[in-house]
Parts: C-alpha cells; sequence; structure tokens
C-alpha cells in the first residue's frame, strides 16, 4: 500500500492491481475509461473515503499532482500480456486488442454489462463475470486457420446461454486476470470512440421541423438500438446475421454514413 498524509490524516491506496479488492475495482471501474485529473481524483476520493473535500482544495497544484500520481498505474495495463487463461479444466482465449474479432452482438452484451457493473446507484458486481464470460470463450472446434474459408475468429460463436452459465462458473476467477479483461474492453471503447467519431458526434441544431426524439444514453443500450436497426432495415440481413457481422464492420459504415449525412446538411 502506498500511504500519504494530508493535513495531518493518513491515508492509504493499492500500490497496484496484487493489492485491489474487489470493492476498490468496483469504485474505480466507473472512471477508468478515460485517463484525466477528474477520474484520477475520483478514483483517489473512492479509495480513501476519509478525505476531505476541503482538505483537497488546500492542495497546490503541485501537491494535487502528486497525489493523482499514486493512482495514475489503474490506466496502464498491457492487456496484451494475457492472450488466454484457465479455469476449471477449460481454456479460455481473449478477443483481440481493440476487438478486431468481435461480432456486433457480443460488443452489445459487453456494453450492457459494464454498464451493470458500474452503475453508480447499484452496482453489480457479478455483470464483470458475464462481461468475461461474453468476450472470453474457448477455442472454436476444429479450427483450421489455413481454411480458406475461416472467417478469422478463433474463438467459439458467441452464445448468449453458454455465457450466462459461464458466468457462474467464473465467480471465483483471480481477480487480476478479470482486471486484464476488463482493461482490454476499456481500451477498446476508447479506440472505437477515436476511430468512428462521427457516429459519436452530436447533431448539428436543426431549423425547421419537429425535434428529434431523445434517445437514451449511459446506459449500455445504444450497441443493441443500432442492432435492432440494422435488423429492421435489412441492412446486413436477419436479426442474427447483423449480430455477428464483425463490429468494426458495422460502426466504420455507420460512421461513414454520419459524416455523409452531416455533410449534406450542411450544402
Amino acid at each position: 500500500m502506498i500511504r500519504f498524509r494530508l493535513d495531518g490524516r493518513p491515508h492509504a491506496v493499492p500500490e497496484g492491481w496484487s493489492e485491489l479488492t474487489g470493492p476498490q475495482l468496483l469504485a474505480a471501474a466507473p472512471h477508468l475509461v478515460a485517463d484525466s485529473v477528474a477520474a484520477r481524483l475520483a478514483v483517489v476520493r473512492a479509495w480513501c473515503p476519509k478525505l476531505r473535500a476541503q482538505d483537497v482544495r488546500r492542495l497546490t497544484a503541485d501537491q494535487l499532482w502528486d497525489v493523482l500520481s499514486l493512482v495514475g498505474w489503474a490506466w496502464k495495463l498491457d492487456a496484451a500480456v494475457l492472450t488466454a487463461f484457465e479455469h476449471r479444466g477449460r481454456v479460455y482465449l481473449l478477443p483481440e486488442p481493440q476487438l478486431l474479432d468481435a461480432v456486433l452482438v457480443e460488443y452489445a452484451m459487453a456494453s450492457v454489462y459494464f454498464h451493470l457493473f458500474t452503475k453508480p446507484q447499484h452496482p453489480q458486481p457479478q455483470a464483470l463475470d458475464q462481461l468475461v464470460a461474453t468476450l472470453c470463450r474457448p477455442a472454436a472446434a476444429g479450427l483450421d486457420e489455413n481454411d480458406p474459408n475461416w472467417d478469422g475468429q478463433r474463438r467459439e460463436r458467441y452464445n448468449s446461454k453458454l455465457a450466462e452459465a459461464r458466468a457462474l462458473e467464473l465467480a471465483n476467477l483471480p481477480l487480476a486476470i478479470k482486471v486484464v479483461v476488463l482493461h482490454q474492453f476499456l481500451a477498446a471503447e476508447r479506440f472505437i470512440h477515436r476511430a468512428y467519431a462521427d457516429l459519436y458526434k452530436k447533431p448539428e441544431p436543426a431549423g425547421e421541423g419537429p425535434t428529434p426524439k431523445p434517445r437514451p444514453a449511459g446506459d449500455g443500450t445504444q450497441a443493441l438500438e443500432v442492432l435492432t436497426d440494422l435488423a429492421e432495415r435489412g441492412t446486413y440481413g436477419t436479426y442474427e446475421q447483423a449480430g455477428f457481422t464483425r463490429l468494426h464492420t458495422v460502426f466504420f459504415n455507420l460512421a461513414k454514413q454520419a459524416r455523409r449525412r452531416r455533410e449534406a446538411e450542411r450544402d
């Protein structure tokens, strides 16, 4: 543990992932999406419940940064160091970095579970097990990477029922492994928001006409709504066909369409 004092009061924060407890991970997870001063301060406050607001306000800029630097390790983890793990006699493969091999439906469900895990009022710790079971799956049966028909997917096809059952088995998976999977998902989220920024830009104020219907924000269901919309339009076929379309294929096309719509509206 890293121990420090502010205004004569002792405080302590974990020195690394090996010292992190489940409750501490639960408290920090909502703030790990992006590294910022506000996010680091929120983690410090969460891990130091006796830290008073007035103690923080008295800090100089240099002192504040010294404190925030104590938790900077929480945003630094090379998820690539772990590509697979074994649990209860079953080997699970992690998805590729940036979820390059993921399909839309597994990303949609992982997003829902992440938001349930980090729900501000009623966080659900078991949702992290569901996220891990969604993204980490055994190798596909009969995998042959030299087969011309191979689709590039090493993990078995996503199945929600199997994921639910395996989540229960993963409850006692070491926390360190869960942290790696969580970090890989968050890194993919950051990449997706940068790579497909056109998809996340707020629409420009409309002139005349009805106000667009507000859509839910921040509850993790946006990708599921995208999947439903695509299935209704038949863009990639049926609901199942759309769900098992590559995540980056879908988002690339949606971002391109969003950019073209804005350009047309400006013209």
